[in-house]
């Protein structure tokens, strides 16, 4: 139960007004917080490179680790927001409260298994890693602080990714800032020590670290159980965490994969780019390391599209999330061709301030020349991923990251190579990913149109009075389907903002006011409807419809069109989608509201009513309601 008297979670607050201004405030903060977090570890490494070489080379030896949890960890923060921001949007309160403490509980297991994993095989990893002597104890030592401090970074990740979920980029940035200010006052105190306080060397780095993010963790927590009361404390049921769980991991898991990928590509690059000397691997690296701080903004922006295509997904706004893909593709497009002239404009003073050798001038010079010219493609293939995680597609932006890292990039570079030494190596990542790109614009086509791309002869649709024959214009139905279909569109003809159009997929979609798709007909009978979450599941409560059959938590639902005595249910369920979309359509014009004539022609249990009450009110509390 919630406590008594808190105020209710969040409502959403992404699915209406200016899209830009909202994108702009998301990722404004998270830009911040990516620079705080790298500030972090930066001054991290300043103070360890103080002690000596031995305790550098430790330190060293522990990135591959952390940055494998950290993707790990990042991951099941972006499926945390990915399903909150659903539910937030759907306004299905219980929902928001379930997820979040189901989200937490999952870190606790999570952390479990990392501290319980790390402190057993960390001696064996690090020395396979090539850690040996002296240094591998260094290692030890700095980790076995940082495994038993994990769920300090763990949980307060997920925690951070419910925070986003309602909107609020600004609170986790603060978290962020006050744990590198923290960061940065412990290190000098506690490894080199000052009056009472010893020198505690690499140990002291670890505890400044852990001190660091036990201020995330409490910020998080407080942020999350008193302010916004998103944390309910109950004993959860086995069936409730296993549902909320697959909502989290059928996104985190991807997410964490796609993050694992990137590294691990980037490993194998490094050590073919290393056959061709060490100006190249020098190159390379300051090269890696500008394209990440150049490409703080779009990444920022990536991260910005979770939480504002997750609400406006679960609230039916396919318009607005149309629209907001289609300014960010325009926005990464043009911040990659600025960076781009940037830096083969000013790259012989970039690279002048990063080394003065003059091999590694060169090997830089064509490295500006080549790779950036497909930064714009690289952030546009981030945005596209961000939004198929938002929207519970993740696997898709899993395999576009194995197709740019793996079955691109490595096969490409090497024919490079080969041909071309180390400008033919930049020439193959830049074909890479500019290959990702066209494929990921082409995957994502049907979320850049909100009415779910109408063919072209059909792009005005049809009214449903002047549609008897709808089937005709569907390849492969048989006749009595034929039937069943005609006679779907022909019975919402009373429906007068009702449109029918054959989209893609050949199917016959149905769009309600404001461009709201209700749902579609396949040729096979499948009638597939989106609603919110909370009446989505009433309805499947209800046993009136079934889970969508291949797309989990996603809103959408199936009624099986087999037979004359499928055709009252489905056309009551299409009636139900349009006039949700109706009131949809009042609220956005402050009308007032009558759900009783909404209604009136709908058999609703009272549960199914209650919550369509509630969904409306979640909507916008300040329209008024008459019945």
């Amino acid at each position: 139960m919630s406590t008594p008297g808190a105020p209710k979670p969040p409502r959403a607050t992404l699915v209406e007004g200016d899209i830009r201004s909202a994108l702009v405030s998301l990722a404004l903060p998270m830009s911040l917080g990516i620079v705080f977090l790298i500030a972090l570890n930066l001054v991290d490494t300043y103070y360890v490179g103080q002690l000596g070489t031995d305790e550098l080379a430790a330190i060293s030896f522990t990135f591959p680790v952390i940055m494998l949890v950290m993707s790990a960890t990042m991951g099941l923060g972006v499926g945390t927001t990915s399903a909150i921001a659903r539910a937030i949007g759907g306004g299905d309160e219980r929902k928001i409260r379930r997820l979040t403490t189901h989200a937490l509980i999952l870190g606790v297991l999570v952390v479990a298994l990392l501290s319980g994993l790390g402190l057993v095989t960390q001696r064996l990893l690090f020395a396979s890693l090539g850690a040996e002597g002296p240094i591998l104890a260094l290692v030890v030592e700095y980790m076995t602080i940082w495994f038993l401090g994990a769920a300090f970074l763990v949980i307060p990740m997920m925690g951070s990714g419910a925070i986003r979920a309602t909107g609020d980029a600004k609170t986790p940035m603060y978290i962020m800032m006050v744990a590198a200010i923290v960061n940065g006052l412990l290190d000098p105190l506690l490894i080199f020590g000052l009056g009472p306080v010893p020198a505690l060397g690499l140990r002291g780095a670890a505890l400044a670290t852990l001190a660091a993010r036990l201020l995330t963790f409490v910020g998080a927590l407080w942020v999350l159980g008193k302010r916004l009361n998103m944390i309910e404390m109950h004993t959860p049921k086995l069936a409730e965490l296993r549902e909320s769980w697959r909502s989290i991991l059928s996104v985190g898991v991807p997410a964490a994969l796609t993050n694992m990928l990137a590294p691990i590509a980037t490993g194998v690059m490094t050590a073919l780019i290393a056959t061709h000397g060490n100006a190249a691997v020098a190159a390379w690296g300051v090269g890696s390391r500008l394209e990440g701080l150049v490409l703080i903004a779009p990444m920022a922006l990536s991260a910005a599209l979770t939480p504002f295509v997750g609400q406006n997904w679960g609230a039916l706004r396919r318009d607005r999330t149309a629209e907001a893909l289609r300014q960010s593709r325009r926005f990464v497009l043009l911040w990659g061709a600025g960076a781009w002239l940037f830096l083969i404009t000013l790259g012989d003073f970039v690279a002048s301030a990063f080394s003065d050798d003059p091999e590694v001038h060169e090997v830089l010079r064509l490295f500006f020349w080549v790779i950036p010219v497909t930064y714009g493609a690289h952030a546009l293939v981030s945005v596209v991923s961000a939004t198929f995680n938002a929207i519970d597609r993740a696997i898709r932006s899993t395999l576009l990251s194995a197709t740019r890292s793996l079955l691109l990039a490595i096969p490409l570079a090497l024919v490079g190579s080969y041909l071309a030494d180390t400008l033919g190596i930049f020439i193959g990542v830049a074909l890479a990913t500019a290959i990702t790109a066209v494929i990921a614009n082409l995957w994502a086509g049907e979320l850049y149109d909100p009415a779910d791309h109408p063919d072209e002869d059909a792009d005005e649709g049809v009214e449903p009075a002047a549609a008897p024959r709808a089937s005709q214009s569907m390849r492969g139905v048989s006749p009595g389907r034929c039937a069943l279909i005609d006679g779907l569109v022909a019975g919402l003809c009373e429906l007068d903002q009702l449109r029918v159009a054959k989209t893609r997929g050949n199917a016959i979609g149905f769009f309600g006011p404001g461009g709201h798709e209700i749902g579609h007909v396949h040729r096979g009978g499948q009638l597939d409807l989106c609603f919110p979450p909370a009446i989505m599941d009433q309805l499947a409560r209800e046993g009136v419809v079934e889970h969508h059959r291949h797309i989990d938590d996603a809103c959408w639902v199936t009624h099986e069109l087999d037979g004359e005595d499928d055709l009252p249910p489905a056309l009551a369920l299409l009636r139900l989608g349009y006039q949700l979309a109706r009131l949809h359509a009042l609220v956005d014009l402050g009308a007032e509201l009558s759900l009783d004539e909404a209604l009136r022609d709908l058999t609703v249990s009272e549960a199914l009513r209650a919550e369509i009450e509630a969904l409306v009110d979640s909507w916008s509390p300040r329209t008024p309601r008459a019945g």
